[in-house]
């Protein structure tokens, strides 16, 4: 008997749909601006540079038309271009002031950058992956990769492309392909560190939740509905909220009750409680050895709290919200 897997109906919101139609829009606002800045280069430049932006401009529209972690890992890579491209042709127009076309373009071009890095956005592209019964819900990134990890990665991925780019415009084709070469191994590199971010959720499904996050944990860990007896805020008084101490394992036993599989995110933190232990292998630690370790409590820290415990509850899972 051959069996199938639909995918299930992604519902696209508002924030997905205002994205699209803002990009729409960048070659009619935001081009104008550009335009003004290229305008009077050799002929070369201003091929290199009419090919480039129509290519990101391309890139990014047809990233936000599909809902996948992977396009949603390429549309948050094109997403910030447009903005500082803006800027440096207001820059490079100086003194002359950006028409009023060009204006709305960079505003526009800074609501993006916005949208594009919304929750609610990522939720939605995250469960684009979702098959059947399932809705896959992300999870937020440790503070300490967002406030300055994940910048430097990106400039690692676009700079080196961007510069060589910049030498092909300018005609020094030797250090054009030196940096085509270097560009596109830090490309590879970097889109698919960034891409990891992107491949971090919690699955509900019919048995219960999957927590799958390979900055954490080895494989997929299921929570079965029926053993979650508590998922709520973490409890104040929950060692796993307090100091404590990390295991050989990598992960952080808390005092050894909850064990903190957040990555050290900010935000709310939401805690599972099980009546009976789930078998969870971590990653490997400094030992390089991973053991598989029995859970009864655990911390984990969704991109949206709210969302996630409806669904929880949708699902007749137990949620405590206080």
């Amino acid at each position: 008997m051959r069996t199938s897997r639909k995918s299930v109906a992604v519902n696209t919101s508002r924030t997905t749909w205002a994205t699209r139609v803002l990009w729409l829009t960048l070659p009619l606002t935001l081009g104008d601006c550009l335009a003004s800045a290229i305008s009077g280069q050799p002929s070369l430049a201003v091929w290199v540079s009419s090919v480039t932006l129509w290519f990101l401009w391309g890139a990014g529209l047809l990233s936000s038309l599909i809902q996948t972690p992977l396009s949603l890992t390429a549309l948050r890579i094109c997403a910030p271009l447009p903005i500082l491209l803006g800027v440096a042709a207001a820059a490079v127009s100086a003194p002359e002031a950006p028409s009023v076309l060009g204006c709305i373009g960079l505003a526009t071009a800074a609501i993006l950058l916005v949208l594009v890095f919304t929750a609610e956005l990522g939720d939605g592209f995250v469960n684009g992956s979702s098959y059947g019964e399932e809705r896959r819900m992300a999870l937020r990134p440790s503070a300490a990769v967002l406030l300055g990890a994940v910048e430097l990665v990106w400039l690692l991925t676009v700079v080196p492309l961007l510069a060589a780019l910049w030498m092909l415009a300018t005609a020094n084709w030797v250090a054009a392909g030196v940096l085509a070469a270097v560009g596109a191994v830090s490309f590879w590199w970097g889109f698919r560190t960034l891409y990891r971010l992107s491949q971090r959720w919690v699955v509900f499904v019919p048995a219960g939740m999957t927590l799958v996050d390979p900055s954490v944990i080895a494989e997929p860990t299921l929570f079965r509905r029926d053993t979650i007896v508590r998922l709520g805020p973490a409890l104040a008084e929950s060692p796993g909220v307090s100091e404590g101490s990390e295991g050989s394992d990598g992960s952080d036993k808390r005092d050894g009750s909850a064990i903190d599989l957040s990555s050290g995110a900010a935000g709310l933190i939401l805690q599972i409680d099980l009546s009976s232990p789930a078998l969870l292998l971590p990653i490997a630690g400094r030992s390089g050895i991973s053991e598989p370790i029995e859970v009864s409590s655990v911390l984990l820290a969704p991109s949206r709290p709210g969302a996630l415990l409806a669904e929880a509850e949708r699902r007749r899972i137990t949620v405590q919200r206080s």
